[in-house]
């Protein structure tokens, strides 16, 4: 349920419940009054009276009924209401009977607090048309209006003027928030020199046709008012033509007319710091601008405190819509008097219905007064980007029809590279990975088991060969010393041959005793080989996962941002909505900080928030409902982009972000109770 339609069911239900003023009669005693004046056999039926207005009271009693249901089901009481033959319309005979009774509305008792029921706030079409029947209705029984009737006008009276006062609300948000684009456009624009440049630039041809307006009307001004020399009338031109009149704004002052004698300002000033002054002087107007948005807004909402019968009368509540009309008109707030005396219904309905021709153009008289302080023009903004596109695009088509062949070529180079670096370092290594687990196949083999056995068997017969000629008869005690790594028998030999080595290089067994250790060294290489071929098939899947890794994750974070910033660009919305909420959060907090800070700890005025804060904080609350509508809403636990990653959010956060929206927007809690509401937030949201 939004503010404003919040709002229209407070005003409503207040203004419905203090109709008779210090009596303060109940809705079941008023719908039961006007169902019994509608269901009177005495009155005159159609066929008695032909001219009588029995079906405008019909409608008008029907309407009543639907009303006074709409304030019992939405002020903290059940929408269960016990239905009796006396209860709905029905027809027999050819005769309508609207009959409700006091037991009907008997039933209805409060039900636990804190149970609201949506009420949609009526189109203006709608209230016009109601204000119409009352006044229809006044109009076919004058001097013999029955209470019924009465009351039943009355209280579609109160509706329609609650439904106003909520659209003007309406009205003045819908201009909240274009307000803070324009803020937050010139806070930008006033970044830096290259922020002003690019904007002096943006704005250069709308500036140049002002220029050359002013400067040819001030040409054809002098040349027929007086037959003045050649010479002063081209140096009216040239005074004219002087480069400051190409930032007009500049020459309006508070309260002077738009093209006002342009105020002092020194020569040496250049085109940036003009530029820049112009910026500030548009800021300083916006936010000139949003004080007023916020005064309107606030005095309006603060009449939504129901108890307080003295700001919910009628009379009051069309006295502050009128006020916000003149305000607009005059492009200043004006102070919004005391209501005036109680006026009849009749003259009531007949304001009613002529504020409720204004109040639809509201929001278009605001944004026209401050019109000459917005962003320019979609077309001033992009005209120089769309220039830079077309000459960029005319260039490179015709780069494109001239190396045509060689751009193909590029692209199907960077085809295949792609498709190779996925196919070698994605593809194939899981493709190695699963045979591995499918099929016990192995990719990493240094050394096979056979290649080393046979170069044992070699040395074993090498040795028993060599043994056998200087005594050893045991071969089989030689194999098993070999196959252990013992060479003793040969390297005694090898001992004594070595003290005469050319001798016995020659004519003895040196060179055979060498070759056996050159053997024995082969084998002793392949049994390392063998032991490293068995830790690399152990850890063989490990080391196929682990070089997909750098390729998978090169892929997946470009995938990533390419994606991201597509849907960034489709989106067309903020890519961080953490960010604006965090940021809008915050500017709540310092203005309820504030606020706090100028009531001291005793003052009981303070207990609720001036009208100034209390707008600006629905204006906030409004922005915040825009970004707001992004957060997920799932019966389990979302997730929330932000700038660090993502982040876990509750089940149910977006209702539970709106429903401390709605706490902050009620004009019930005080300043302090909002502190607390802000505080619950902080605890209960992570991303703030």
């Amino acid at each position: 349920m939004s503010f404003v339609s919040e709002h229209y069911g407070n005003v409503f239900r207040a203004l419905a419940l203090n109709m008779k003023g210090a009596s303060t009669p109940h809705l079941e005693e008023l719908a039961a009054s006007t169902a019994t004046e509608a269901s009177d056999p005495d009155r005159p039926t159609p066929e008695s009276e032909p001219n009588s207005s029995d079906s405008t009271a019909k409608r008008l009693v029907q309407r009543a009924f639907d009303l006074s249901t709409l304030v019992l089901a939405s002020s903290d009481m059940t929408s269960r209401l016990q239905q009796s033959p006396q209860c709905s319309p029905s027809a027999e005979g050819g005769k309508a009977d609207y009959g409700i009774s006091h037991e009907a509305f008997g039933s209805v008792r409060p039900s636990t607090a804190g149970i609201r029921v949506a009420v949609a706030v009526p189109t203006l079409p709608s209230i016009i048309g109601d204000l119409r029947l009352v006044r229809s209705s006044l109009a076919n029984n004058v001097g013999a209006v029955a209470l019924g009737q009465e009351r039943a006008a009355e209280l579609i009276l109160m509706s329609a003027i609650a439904g106003i006062h909520a659209y003007t609300i309406g009205q003045l948000l819908d201009s909240a928030l274009p307000l803070s684009i324009d803020m937050d456009y010139w806070n930008a624009q006033d970044d830096g020199a290259l922020s002003l440049v690019v904007y002096f630039i943006q704005s250069l041809p709308q500036r140049l046709v002002g220029w050359s307006v002013q400067t040819v009307r001030a040409l054809l001004n002098y040349a027929a008012s007086t037959g003045a020399a050649k010479e002063s009338v081209l140096a009216q031109i040239r005074a004219a033509m002087a480069s400051r009149l190409l930032f007009p704004e500049l020459c309006t002052g508070k309260g002077e007319r738009r093209h006002a004698r342009m105020p002092r300002i020194p020569e040496s000033a250049n085109v940036l710091s003009l530029t820049r002054r112009e910026i500030r002087h548009k800021q300083q107007q916006l936010a000139e601008a949003q004080e007023r948005l916020a005064v309107m807004i606030g005095t309006l909402s603060r009449v939504a405190v129901v108890g307080r019968s003295s700001r919910a009368t009628p009379e009051a509540l069309l006295q502050q819509v009128s006020a916000i009309v003149g305000a607009l008109d005059h492009s200043s707030l004006v102070d919004i008097a005391a209501a005036q005396a109680p006026l009849g219904i009749d003259e009531m309905a007949r304001s009613a219905e002529q504020l409720a021709a204004l109040v639809q153009s509201i929001s278009a008289r605001f944004n026209e007064g401050i019109k000459m302080y917005c962003r320019p023009s979609l077309l001033a903004r992009c005209w120089m980007p769309a220039l830079v596109c077309v000459v960029g695009a005319r260039s490179l088509v015709l780069y494109i029809s001239g190396h045509r062949k060689d751009i193909e070529g590029w692209a199907i180079d960077a085809a295949v590279t792609a498709s190779n670096y996925v196919s070698q370092y994605i593809l194939a290594p899981l493709r190695s990975a699963y045979e591995t687990i499918r099929y016990g196949t192995h990719m990493y083999s240094v050394m096979t088991e056979d290649t080393l056995k046979s170069d044992l068997r070699s040395l074993e017969d090498m040795v028993v060969g060599f043994s056998e000629r200087f005594g050893t008869i045991d071969p089989a005690l030689v194999r098993q010393r070999v196959e252990n790594g013992d060479l003793s028998d040969v390297m005694r030999v090898y001992a004594r041959e070595v003290q005469q080595p050319f001798r016995n290089a020659v004519f003895g067994d040196l060179v055979q005793a060498m070759l056996i250790q050159v053997q024995k060294v082969k084998v002793d290489v392949g049994q390392t080989m063998a032991a490293l071929d068995k830790l690399l098939k152990s850890n063989e899947l490990n080391f196929l996962l682990l070089s997909t890794v750098p390729a998978t994750l090169s892929v997946y974070v470009a995938a990533r941002w390419f994606f991201t910033r597509m849907g960034w660009w489709l989106s067309g919305r903020s890519r961080y909505t953490a960010t604006s909420i965090q940021s809008t959060v915050r500017d709540i907090d310092r203005l309820l900080n504030i606020d706090e800070g100028e009531c001291s700890a005793g003052d009981k005025a303070c207990n609720q928030l001036l009208a100034s804060t209390q707008g600006r904080l629905i204006c906030l609350t409004h922005y915040l409902r825009h970004h707001a509508s992004a957060l997920p809403n799932s019966a389990s636990a979302g997730w929330l982009g932000t700038g660090g990653g993502l982040l876990r959010t509750l089940p149910h956060a977006q209702s539970l972000f709106f429903q401390d929206i709605r706490d902050l927007e009620s004009a019930q809690l005080s300043g302090l109770q909002k502190r607390h509401v802000v505080e619950r937030m902080y605890r209960t949201f992570r991303f703030l």
